[in-house]
C-alpha cells in the first residue's frame, strides 16, 4: 500500500461544512479552487456542495479526468488535512484505522499511547478528507469499514476506544467504471451512504490548455496534434477505453526531446514513435480485434493528419531548431 500522504494546509480561512459562514467567503473559496484546475466548473461546484453538505462522495470517470487535481484543490482550499490512499486488494482495515505498536506493547501492555492511527482515524480526528483513489480494488472487508464512520461519525477500535469525526471529516472515493481487471462490485450499502459525481473527458480546448500548462510548450500545432490523437482513441471503434490527456502530455514531451536528440528535425517516424510510446500502454483493444497497438495508433495518426491539414504538426520552424 501507499503510505497515506498528508497535504499542507493553506492559509485561507477555513470554511465549514454546515454553511454557516457568509456567502461571499464560500464563493471566495470556490474561486480559489477554481483557479487551480483548468475548467471543470460543474464538477468543481458539485464536489465542493456535497463537502460543504456533510457528503461523503463518489467519483467516477475514466483515467486522467482530474479527481485527484479538484479534491486536493478544494481541501487546500478549504484549509482541511487531506490524506491519499491509493486503493489495491492489500489495503487491509488496520492500514486504514491503525494498530498498536507491538514493540511498545510486548514491553508494556494495549495503552492508548501506544496506538499509532492509520489514515482514516487521522482524518477523522482532524475533521480532514480522505482520499481513497481506485476504491473498486478495495477488498469488501476494508470498504465495509467506512461504513459505520460515513453513516455515524464514530468507529470503535478494540482496546482502544471510540474515535469520533470531527465536523468537517469527508470520504472521497473514485473509480474508473470502465477497468474491469482487478476490481470488485461496490456494495449497496456504501452507495447509499455517498453521493455520486460523474467525470468524463473535458473538451478539447481545455485538453490543450492542459496539456500547455503541463508541458511548457512553445509549439501550438505539436500540443494540437498531440490531443487531437488522443482524443480520437476515445472515438476508434477498435478500441474499448482510450487515452486520457495524460497521453498528449506524454507525447509532446516525446516529442521535443527526440528532436533535441537531433540537430532539430523530425524524421517521419519521430512522431509515430512517440504516439506509440505514449499510447499502447493506455489504450485498451477490443477483444475481437486482430490488430496489434501500433495498428491502431498508426491509423489514428493518419485520421489526425487528415483532419488538421496544415495544422498538423511536422516538425519544428527553422528558428526554433537547436544543434546537439
Amino acid at each position: 500500500m501507499t503510505p497515506a500522504k498528508k497535504a499542507s494546509h493553506s492559509t485561507n480561512p477555513k470554511i465549514g461544512p454546515r454553511g454557516e459562514e457568509s456567502s461571499a467567503a464560500t464563493f471566495a473559496v470556490f474561486r480559489s479552487v477554481k483557479a487551480e484546475v483548468v475548467g471543470r466548473e460543474r464538477e468543481v461546484r458539485e464536489i465542493f456542495a456535497g463537502m460543504l453538505s456533510r457528503k461523503h462522495i463518489l467519483l467516477e470517470g475514466p483515467p486522467g479526468t482530474s479527481k485527484s487535481t479538484i479534491v486536493r484543490a478544494i481541501a487546500r482550499s478549504m484549509n482541511v488535512p487531506f490524506y491519499f490512499i491509493e486503493g489495491s486488494i492489500d489495503l487491509t482495515p488496520s492500514k486504514l484505522l491503525g494498530f498498536f505498536n507491538p514493540g511498545k506493547v510486548l514491553k508494556d501492555s494495549y495503552l492508548r499511547e501506544y496506538f499509532e492511527m492509520g489514515p482514516l482515524t487521522q482524518a477523522m480526528e482532524e475533521g480532514g478528507v480522505l482520499y481513497l483513489e481506485e476504491f473498486n480494488r478495495l477488498a469488501a472487508e476494508s470498504a465495509n469499514l467506512l461504513i459505520t464512520p460515513m453513516e455515524e461519525g464514530v468507529i470503535n477500535i478494540p482496546r482502544y476506544g471510540q474515535v469520533t469525526a470531527k465536523d468537517g471529516f469527508t470520504i472521497i472515493c473514485s473509480q474508473n467504471p470502465y477497468d474491469d481487471v482487478g476490481t470488485l462490485q461496490v456494495s449497496r450499502a456504501f452507495l447509499d451512504r455517498v453521493v455520486r459525481v460523474r467525470m468524463d473527458y473535458q473538451s478539447e480546448d481545455e485538453e490543450i490548455e492542459i496539456v500547455n500548462l503541463r508541458s511548457g510548450s512553445d509549439e501550438p500545432r505539436l500540443v494540437k496534434s498531440a490531443v487531437r490523437v488522443a482524443r480520437l482513441t476515445r472515438d476508434t471503434p477498435e478500441i474499448k477505453l482510450g487515452a486520457s490527456v495524460r497521453a498528449a502530455i506524454d507525447i509532446v514531451a516525446i516529442v521535443r526531446n527526440l528532436s533535441h536528440l537531433s540537430d532539430g528535425d523530425l524524421r517521419p517516424e519521430d512522431l509515430a514513435d512517440a504516439c506509440k510510446m505514449a499510447l499502447t500502454s493506455k489504450i485498451w483493444l477490443s477483444e475481437t480485434i486482430n490488430a496489434s497497438p501500433e495498428d491502431i495508433v498508426d491509423q489514428i495518426i493518419d485520421q489526425a493528419r487528415k483532419e488538421l491539414g496544415s495544422e498538423f504538426y511536422l516538425g519544428a520552424p527553422e528558428d526554433k531548431k537547436k544543434r546537439v
